[in-house]
């Protein structure tokens, strides 16, 4: 019993620890929708009121119910924060960029400024405070999931501890418990229905009266905690069937009658009770948005898919992949992803557990001698009910919304999942360890699972989470570097620089590591340039950044400071090869000033756009010019085209040739639209028309002539190439060959210079 209490305690502190580290890592507000359900704490905190939905002028997550945010506000309602509710911080124009990358590059939503540091003060103190309410709170799932497994087998206390691993340390889990949230206590409340319910199917004593209260307040504070837990319900009712269908078992009809009668009065007392305790809030939903749970008034607000629509369908399909990562740690709103190989060993223990789940039954009597009673099999029927239940509400909200593919919403049935994941694994570890040696292999398996998921958590925070959001500085003694020492104004030096790479093919990317020191504070943010631009003017590729990839604006900037910025420059996929062009660099304020920073070297000024060297781009292997690989809706692929010129005069011509493979039989009702776009994404020009004999598997030309128009203004513009079928006049959408998902209905080539 000791030993048990010394290892619930460890588990326990090292979570808590676990979440703290997540707390103090992760900026305010990165964490999803963090901000809005801040907003819902500051409410209730300064106005002792809850948020109506749409009348803020601010969402503050309104719609949903408030147990968790009550507790958050009773925590930090002395504090003074000094600002307005609906405060929003500065946003990072390029957040998300290549979100599915794993990396560094512009991961933060906002731009974080020194006030965040610690020791905390204002808003950094409240939204911490009210962060640590959701790490007790989650260290409260992780004690009940002890609990529930230990209420299945009492005297296999390694099965319980083997089964917390896959809640105290599920790196998103941890995540979300030091953030602001509601699907933690979400989580809370699952767990303690699940817990009554186990309870009462192992329970000899039967049903009684007391069930009908306990259920009643559990229920209850599920339904205050999220909405999406009155599916819990089911859960309640099965259990309280079951253990009536059970007992009655071997009595008379007047014995069967009371016991009937009394799974009625229970149900009748759960829900009295449930309304008691919840019913206020359908209450209120009803006399604001008059509809009990407040969802239409949500849709009108947020948007809805239909979830008839095969199109739903098929998303939601698509979908489940992303949703199953993001059980398990893609931070942020999903743009701080880890490694795909961690996703799928985690999907590989998965399977291989819940096959471990059928061992007990498929090796009956056999020289293991492996049985399960009776009273284990129903408990743990029973966690995969819930488990198939909240995938059914996961599903569902997917179907429904653009949100909706986040593990976050499986939390509920997360201690069910859990347990079931490691009876599995421990089904084969008795089957590998034999008779005899089960206690000892158990005790063993539960300590190695826990080690393992522990690392893999802290991994996940220092090896992914922090680098998202932390400045690396260097030491410009140890860094080898190609030395160049320009001057931006007064305000920052750029020392030297390295490139990984000067030769290129479209797809391909550079990185561009810059050194930099911080001679004087600059007055506000200066945001960074990098072109790559060919001698006729042509943009080939740029990017546009705050310093630091986002994570160092240049407000934040102290004299002294050094830090490395290492910008990934992509050639685009249709690049026009081959090219040489120019690699530069610049700084410049933002919109609406929009002035460059003068650039001087060795005290000469040089510009505003510093030299880093030429790239040259040469073509990918292929028959045609410009060789490309793009399906178009499983119909045709594009393998190539070409420009007659990319340099054009005003009033003359361009030819663009597109290279088409088909991939079946195609007719008539398929052409071509090829659209000339100014920079502001406005079409000029438009060109349509249909190959002839078409194919399969024979790569047939397509030329189409623009003629310019003496009134187009000279610059730079995009071709942008449509399949059309003709017959529903709808554009072909281009096929990922990866996994068969959507990528566009059109395709930007290259763009061209008119002169």
């Amino acid at each position: 019993m000791k030993q048990q209490r010394l290892a619930i305690s460890l588990i326990l502190i090292a979570f808590v620890m676990l979440a703290t580290l997540a707390n103090a890592i992760n900026p305010l507000h990165e964490a999803t929708d963090e901000l809005r359900h801040y907003r819902f704490v500051r409410v209730i905190a300064t106005q002792q009121r809850l948020p109506v939905q749409g009348q803020m002028g601010c969402s503050a997550q309104g719609h949903h119910p408030p147990l968790y945010y009550g507790l958050a506000a009773l925590v930090t309602a002395g504090i003074n924060t000094g600002r307005d509710i609906c405060y929003a911080p500065e946003t990072n124009p390029f957040w998300a960029y290549r979100f599915w990358d794993v990396g560094v590059d512009n991961k933060n939503q906002y731009l974080h400024g020194l006030d965040e540091s610690f020791p905390w003060h204002g808003e950094a103190l409240a939204v911490h405070l009210a962060r640590f309410v959701n790490t007790l709170i989650g260290a409260g799932v992780v004690y009940l999931t002890w609990l529930i497994a230990l209420t299945i087998w009492p005297q296999k206390p390694a099965m319980a501890l083997g089964s917390m691993a896959f809640v105290a340390f599920n790196p998103m889990f941890v995540y979300m418990s030091a953030a602001i949230n509601n699907d933690v206590i979400a989580a809370f409340s699952g767990a303690a229905v699940t817990l009554a319910c186990v309870r009462l199917l192992v329970d000899e004593k039967g049903l009684s009266r007391r069930w009908g209260v306990i259920f009643g307040l559990l229920y209850g504070m599920a339904l205050l905690s999220k909405f999406n837990l009155a599916m819990i319900g089911v859960l309640v009712a099965t259990a309280v069937t079951y253990k009536a269908y059970s007992t009655q078992k071997g009595k008379d009809a007047k014995e069967r009658q009371k016991i009937w009668r009394l799974w009625l009065e229970i149900g009748l007392i759960s829900a009295g009770v449930t309304a008691l305790i919840a019913g206020w809030w359908f209450v209120r939903n009803q006399m604001l948005y008059g509809e009990p749970t407040g969802v239409e008034r949500l849709t009108e607000l947020w948007g809805v898919r239909d979830p008839m629509s095969p199109d739903s369908w098929g998303t939601a399909v698509f979908e489940l992949p992303y949703a199953w990562s993001s059980l398990w740690g893609r931070f942020g709103y999903g743009q701080i992803p880890l490694p795909n190989i961690i996703y799928n060993a985690l999907k590989w223990v998965a399977g291989f557990a819940f096959i471990g789940l059928v061992i007990p039954f498929a090796v009956r009597n056999t020289k293991y001698e492996l049985r399960i009673a009776k009273h284990k099999t129903v408990p743990i029927l029973f966690l995969l009910l819930n488990v198939m239940l909240f995938f059914v509400v996961l599903f569902s909200y997917l179907l429904i919304s653009p949100a909706g593919p986040m593990g976050r919403f499986f939390f509920p049935a997360l201690p069910s999942f859990a347990i079931l994941i490691f009876y599995g694994l421990s089904n084969w570890g008795e089957v590998a360890s034999g008779k005899g040696q089960v206690a000892k292999d158990k005790w063993g398996l539960a300590i190695g699972v826990n080690l393992l998921m522990a690392t893999l958590t802290l991994v996940a925070f220092t090896g992914y989470l922090y680098p998202a959001y932390h400045v690396p500085a260097f030491e410009s003694d140890n860094v080898t570097y190609i030395p160049i020492n320009a001057q931006f104004d007064s305000f920052v030096t750029l020392l030297g620089y390295n490139l990984s790479n000067k030769e290129l093919k479209p797809g391909e990317f550079v990185d561009i590591d810059l050194y930099w020191r911080v001679d004087s504070s600059p007055p506000g943010n200066y945001l960074q340039f990098v072109h790559l631009m060919n001698k006729d003017g042509i943009m080939i590729a740029q990017r546009d950044t705050h310093p630091g990839n986002g994570r160092y604006p240049s407000m934040n900037w102290q004299s002294g400071d050094q830090f490395r910025d290492t910008i990934r420059l992509y050639i685009p996929e249709t690049a026009y090869a081959p090219d040489l062009a120019d690699l530069t660099l610049g700084l410049y304020a933002p919109p609406p000033n929009g002035y460059r920073l003068g650039i001087s070297h060795d005290d000469k000024f040089i510009g505003d756009a510093l030299s880093l060297g030429q790239i040259s781009i040469s073509p990918n292997v292929g028959d045609v010019p410009n060789p490309q690989s793009y399906n178009f809706d499983n119909k045709v692929r594009l393998v190539g085209y070409e420009y007659s010129q990319r340099t054009p005069q005003v009033g003359g011509t361009l030819d663009v040739t597109l290279y088409w493979q088909p991939l079946s039989g195609l007719s008539d009702t398929y052409q071509t639209q090829i659209e000339m776009v100014d920079e502001n994404g406005i079409g000029v020009a438009t060109a349509v028309g249909s190959p002839t004999n078409w194919q399969t598997n024979t790569i047939t030309p397509d030329t189409h002539t623009f003629t310019l128009s003496d009134s187009l203004a000279p610059g730079s513009y995009t071709i942008h190439v449509t399949l059309i079928d003709t017959t529903s006049q709808t554009p072909q959408n281009i096929i990922a060959d990866e996994d068969g998902h959507i990528l566009d209905n059109r395709l930007s080539l290259s763009r061209v210079n008119i002169k």
